[in-house]
């Protein structure tokens, strides 16, 4: 079946409306080279709009892939092989995937974890993308702790430094406490000085290594600050309360890290470590504020409903203060607390996008009147209480899409970044994935929503990866990037 017909068949079947799934991306002039005055973190080939790049590891029995729309409108579906590597079953290339400019040249690169590689080991992938679209393989790290999962989670730091997760690495005699890779790299990709593991056991790391604890489960940063997630933590005896780590390093000693650990027992902090609330399952971190997840947090009769708590962390003094909880009965946020909407299942941060620094929060277990896991995307204020907040979901609010059984829509969350040089105008886009969404009688194919202004929504299906139909079970959404300035 040709491009054109397979498509429209496609959005038909889920009920998207056809003019928002043509024009899915914004109009662009085409990039002709690098440019290093280009200040859009996430933008590949330096035409001054980010791009969306979506994570879609369950690809082909979870071998993965990773799903590129340029701001031009050109689409890429990248597997291993495409980057001359071989790709295995069960690798879930793309688990993981963020987006940062290492050599400042104005065209920012791939970061890409595929934890299921060697056996669980994993392996972590540096990809160079330069104006012309153009991909190139610069340096495959390999996991070094057997079944640890390195490249669970990947971000990008300043330095450049490329860090990596494995949670579940044992440490010494404590199964799957999990650690964190710190690996200083060159402008061209290579190791310019040998790797860092960090664990609960590492000097300057608050905690100590426990069995089950999967220290790096959730990572964030920026700069030089880390915030990792352990949301299996036991606090006491309450099991998988979950614990966040904060850390940071200095210009000075890049790879020396150290911070302050906080859980729901911190003086300061709302709230009671409980059995199953898995803090710390989603981070974000951004101009020093803290967003975490709680969505296994119960709250009076709604088990599961979920909960995220706003911090501020200062990286030059190390110190963190809490600054409010917040769930779907919080004042001025829509919504409900309700058993299983798993409110804070995934959390962003973004610049405007709804209203100042704005929290973005998934809560794919939503209910939609009486569609169960349809799933709910709430935006609110993050740096104080107060001001606009907003929900979004499919069918409503020019989201194309019906809210269904399943879909889970918000499993996911990401930004595109807006321009750093427009300052105070700069706005951040919001990007969501919905991985329980089925295409016609394709099960979980999987669908991706995106915005630059919240004004105009677009809806993505994985649709380029030369399969004759779209892919039933890729879940396509359940991983988005994150951009690095």
């Amino acid at each position: 079946m040709s491009r054109a017909p397979r498509l429209l068949i496609a959005t038909l079947a889920i009920g998207l409306v056809v003019p928002s799934f043509f024009s899915s991306a914004p109009n662009s002039m085409a990039a002709v080279g690098c440019h290093p005055a280009n200040h859009v973190a996430g933008d590949l080939d330096s035409d001054g709009l980010a791009d969306v790049v979506v994570g879609v590891p369950s690809y082909a029995a979870d071998r993965g892939g990773v799903d590129i729309l340029f701001s031009t409108g050109e689409r890429r579906f990248v597997r291993a092989a495409d980057l001359g590597l071989t790709g295995l079953a069960g690798d879930r290339f793309g688990e993981s995937v963020v987006v940062g400019d290492i050599d400042n040249d104005g065209c920012a690169d791939l970061a890409i974890g595929a934890p299921g590689r060697n056996s669980s080991a994993g392996a972590a992938y540096l990809v160079r993308v330069d104006g012309n679209r153009n991909l190139t393989l610069l340096n495959t790290f390999a996991g070094t702790a057997p079944h640890g999962s390195f490249g669970a989670q990947v971000l990008l730091l300043d330095g450049p430094q490329l860090v990596a997760s494995a949670p579940t690495a044992d440490d010494g005699t404590a199964w799957e406490a999990g650690q964190v890779q710190v690996l200083p790299l060159t402008a061209a990709g290579a190791l310019a000085s040998p790797r860092v593991v960090l664990t609960q056991n590492s000097s300057g790391i608050p905690g100590t290594s426990e069995n089950g604890d999967r220290f790096g489960t959730a990572l964030a940063g920026q700069e030089r600050t880390m915030v990792i997630g352990a949301p299996d933590e036991a606090v006491g005896t309450r099991t998988n309360a979950g614990a966040v780590t904060i850390v940071s390093a200095t210009k000075t000693h890049p790879t020396s890290f150290g911070g302050v650990s906080v859980t729901q027992n911190t003086a300061g902090v709302p709230g009671i470590a409980e059995t199953a609330d898995q803090f710390g399952a989603a981070v974000a971190f951004r101009d020093h504020y803290v967003l975490i997840g709680v969505p296994g947090e119960t709250i009076g009769s709604a088990r599961s409903t979920g909960q995220v708590h706003i911090l501020n962390f200062d990286p030059a003094t190390r110190t963190v203060r809490s600054l409010r909880a917040v769930s779907q009965n919080t004042g001025g946020i829509p919504g409900t607390d309700e058993s299983g909407d798993l409110f804070g299942s995934s959390v962003a941060l973004g610049i405007n996008t709804w209203d100042q620094l704005t929290a973005v929060v998934g809560a794919p277990g939503e209910s939609i009147g009486s569609v169960r896991g349809a799933g709910l995307v709430t935006l609110f204020r993050a740096n104080r209480s107060g001001g606009m907040a907003t929900t979004i979901r499919q069918g409503a609010g020019g989201v194309s899409g019906a809210a269904e059984a399943g879909d889970h829509f918000g499993s996911s969350v990401g930004v595109l970044t807006g321009d750093l040089d427009d300052g105070e105008a700069m706005a951040d886009g919001v990007v969501i994935g919905t991985p329980g969404e089925d295409v016609g009688i394709i099960g979980d194919a999987g669908a991706v929503t995106y915005t630059r202004s919240t004004d105009t929504w677009y809806t993505l299906l994985l649709e380029d990866t030369g399969d004759d139909d779209i892919p039933a079970g890729a879940q396509f959404g359940e991983s988005v990037a994150r951009s690095f300035s």
